[in-house]
């Protein structure tokens, strides 16, 4: 066991002694994020923003203008792995140990942000400095003990920056799709390990998305209907990775991404004739 089980049914308010930095990458967000980032600021914790939407200016004015904010952007959509790079680069260099990746999508409170404080410190150095990232969701379990992943997406990601220094940042050639991915492989072929922790109050990583929810063998998927561009980047990240573990003598990776792939590709057909 690595933690102890957490009951925060009675928490409403951030807490704790803030331990963290809290960075998202945003595009043509709406009202509800200047909300959000609002909030986060209010609990004391420094909030890094890189904008791929800047000539927006109904959505970047109010950011760009608030002093609490360090703010970045490239003047274009550069993509999620440069942004990423960036945001968990300054924050090391400001000082920060871990920083805690947020979609402009996904809805937290203050209990939220204080399980993940709260969480970190039943953990010794030692155990921490074994992972790459913690990835935080709202899934329910019996406890919230870490679950080791091969795989995992990147909101909800507390990422242990002093690793990520080690291991070089995010790729910064992969656009949207697999940034994740990739960066869990890598991290795991240099000696560090991805965890997951499951039933993290108020994680909402669903609402605000548009996906559908289909049955498939009794199992529910969520899918959401991507462009054809969009996924022939996907295709073109995954078989990149695909052919990368192959090279590398590394048939886990081979497996788990061709399945993930799969996956994909079912989901989008899925969500076009389903």
């Amino acid at each position: 066991m690595l933690a102890r089980k957490f009951d925060l049914t009675e928490m409403e308010e951030c807490t704790t002694r803030v331990d963290y930095a809290v960075g998202l990458v945003i595009y043509h967000p709406d009202e509800s994020l200047f909300r959000r980032i609002g909030q986060i600021i209010n609990f004391g914790f420094s909030v890094y923003v890189f904008d791929n939407s800047p000539d927006d200016v109904k959505y970047t004015k109010p950011i760009k203008k608030n002093p609490s904010i360090c703010y970045f952007t490239a003047g274009k959509n550069i993509g999620l792995g440069y942004s990423l790079a960036t945001l968990c680069a300054t924050a090391y260099a400001h000082g920060h140990k871990k920083l805690l990746f947020l979609d402009q999508d996904t809805g937290i409170s203050g209990r939220t942000l204080d399980f993940i404080a709260a969480y970190l410190k039943t953990l010794t150095n030692e155990i921490q400095q074994q992972y790459a990232a913690l990835v935080f969701n709202g899934n329910p379990s019996t406890n919230n003990f870490i679950t080791e992943v091969r795989l995992a997406i990147s909101s909800g990601s507390l990422f242990n920056l002093q690793v990520l220094k080690q291991i070089g940042w995010h790729n910064e050639k992969y656009f949207v799709d697999c940034v994740d991915y990739e960066f869990c492989v890598r991290a795991r072929r240099c000696g560090f390990k991805v965890g997951v922790v499951k039933n993290t109050p108020d994680f909402d990583h669903v609402t605000e998305q548009p996906d559908q929810v289909i049955n498939v063998f009794g199992k529910q998927l969520l899918v959401r209907r991507y462009s054809a561009v969009r996924i022939k980047d996907a295709i073109s990240a995954y078989l990149k990775l695909i052919v990368g573990g192959f090279l590398k003598n590394s048939l886990s990776d081979t497996y788990t991404l061709t399945r993930s792939m799969g996956l994909y590709i079912f989901g989008q057909l899925a969500s076009r004739f389903i």
